[in-house]
């Protein structure tokens, strides 16, 4: 899931960054795609056409974020110990 997430994400961002290469010209551009906060912004600043890419971005986010391999540890059930 956490591939998902971050393919959702690279796709969100890719989408809004052409948005913003056709609106805003290229600044706003390299911006939407290497600064993850921007992304949000850009998406918040013009919902209205961005609206699915936005959607895709933040659910890709969630995934990553519930779906890390570095906690697939934490949550493993030890075996019981056997006498």
């Amino acid at each position: 899931m956490y591939f998902i997430g971050s393919f959702l994400i690279l796709i969100g961002a890719i989408w809004m960054t052409v948005n913003a290469a056709k609106k805003d010209g290229a600044i706003a551009a390299i911006l939407t795609f290497i600064c993850g906060f921007y992304t949000i912004y850009y998406g918040i600043k013009n919902f209205a056409e961005n609206k699915i890419p936005f959607i895709l971005f933040l659910v890709g986010i969630a995934l990553a974020i519930a779906f890390r391999p570095d906690l697939a540890a934490l949550s493993a059930v030890p075996a019981p110990a056997t006498p």
